[in-house]
């Protein structure tokens, strides 16, 4: 099987190496593009809160896309897609203070064949490694979490059959825990540690807590006049296989293989001119070595528009995600299928790596929470937009290290500006206060990061 992944990827990087230089040119049907991006990140406390162990962070990270596309003809064409990011600390913690610097590797982030037949109703079918976003991230977005937002590519095939205002699209997927089909160019070596995210024993990085595999129907109807209806069901299989060390509450149950069904709508209805309602719920059943699964979660939030001058707007909300009850042998805790990414906190998925999910530290697994919030966007000027963005979050059940179901409060400032043609940057500042969720001493945590991004 090996070496069947790697003949494969021989020959994937190949066909980049060849039609690299018919991407660069100018003749119709090529098309190509590059990104570049560079963000330094502070980050203090956001681990566990307590200003007693040493989580004090800072790193600029450097990620750079160069893609190409090849239009064979009207109904076929060719994308692919090679990322690189690395790191570069500014400051180390402790017990990382012996790590290498590397480049990290070179990633086949997209590589997909696509085929549609044309027409004001196509079938259109995409096969190979793509992104897949549907609604606002909350179901499906990222394919590899541990990567942070290096990639959220999914391996995966997709067809969409189009009837006028509804769009069915059917999706396979199989996504595995690291790159085993096409094995990236590593700049690293086996069993040596890095800075940076978690590498397995060969040193390649980690992508998801085992192989995912999953089936999935998603339904978009679009009513007009600024209403999306949609609806979805996914299957979804886990063979765990954790990215590092669990805890030691880990059962034997909870290593065999999870199937979820997951099951959701959402709605998009512009109540009047200045309000418009977003709404998305799911319900989640299935097994895990004969325990039954029981889970829900959802958002619901109204836009208000409050300034035609600014665009501004005002935007109450609420998540709600069920929470797992330790004290029964079933899982009631809400599954984030493939939404395991910052959508709602930047700084807040590092400190899920402490709690205790299915005997497991996760990162951005958002699950057993209530958290009411309230977002005030505007143009601060014209090509610089302020979002002001306040959290209360709870937890449904008292499962952290701490005793109590309060997690905190959260304060984020983002602006976003456009410095020219291409060039975009942005600045934010999050700021979190715990609760009794986490043990004493509490301290506040904070994250900071600038970027600037050039795209071509």
């Amino acid at each position: 099987m090996r070496d069947f992944q790697k003949c494969i990827t021989q020959i994937c990087w190949i066909f980049i190496l060849l039609m690299l230089p018919l991407q660069l040119s100018a003749e119709p049907g090529f098309k190509w593009g590059f990104r570049e991006r560079v963000r330094h990140t502070y980050m203090n406390n956001n681990m566990d809160f307590n200003k007693g162990s040493d989580d004090q962070q800072g790193f600029f990270r450097v990620r750079t896309n160069l893609w190409g596309q090849f239009d064979i003809n009207e109904h076929w064409s060719v994308k692919a897609m090679l990322t690189n990011e690395f790191r570069k600390y500014t400051i180390v913690r402790e017990r990382d203070s012996n790590k290498e610097f590397t480049l990290d590797e070179i990633i086949l982030d997209n590589l997909f064949v696509k085929y549609s037949t044309g027409g004001d109703n196509p079938v259109t079918v995409i096969l190979g490694r793509q992104n897949l976003i549907y609604g606002e991230g909350f179901i499906l977005l990222e394919g590899g979490p541990w990567d942070g937002s290096r990639a959220i590519f999914h391996d995966a095939i997709k067809i969409s059959v189009k009837s006028g205002s509804t769009t069915f699209d059917f999706l396979g997927i199989s996504n595995p825990a690291v790159d085993e089909l096409l094995t990236p160019f590593s700049f690293t070596e086996e069993n040596t540690s890095y800075l940076g995210l978690p590498k397995n024993a060969d040193g390649r990085q980690w992508l998801n807590d085992g192989r995912e595999n999953a089936l999935g129907l998603y339904i978009t109807h679009k009513a007009g006049k600024g209403t999306s209806l949609e609806g979805y069901y996914f299957f979804k299989s886990e063979d765990p296989e954790f990215a590092i060390p669990t805890f030691p509450t880990l059962t034997a149950d909870q290593l065999e293989r999870r199937n979820i069904h997951t099951f959701g709508w959402r709605a998009v209805y512009p109540v009047n001119e200045k309000t418009r309602l977003r709404v998305e719920s799911a319900t989640q059943l299935g097994s895990q070595a004969g325990n039954k699964i029981g889970a829900f979660g959802g958002y619901a939030n109204l836009d208000f528009n409050v300034c035609s001058k600014r665009k501004g707007v005002i935007s109450p909300g609420i998540n709600i995600l069920s929470g797992d009850d330790p004290a029964t042998a079933d899982i009631e805790g809400w599954n984030p299928i493939f939404s395991r990414w910052p959508k709602w906190s930047e700084l807040y998925i590092y400190s899920q790596t402490i709690e205790n999910i299915d005997g497991a530290r996760k990162v951005a697994y958002w699950t057993n929470t209530l958290q009411p919030n309230l977002k005030f966007e505007a143009n601060l000027l014209s090509k610089v937009r302020m979002t002001l963005w306040f959290h209360h979050l709870q937890a449904l059940q008292a499962s952290g290290p701490g005793e109590g179901k309060t997690r905190g409060n959260e304060i984020q400032l983002w602006l976003k500006a456009t410095i020219m043609k291409g060039l975009t940057g942005h600045f934010l500042f999050d700021y979190f206060m715990p609760g009794d969720f986490y043990p004493e001493p509490q301290t506040p945590a904070s994250f900071i990061r600038f970027e600037l991004m050039y795209t071509r």
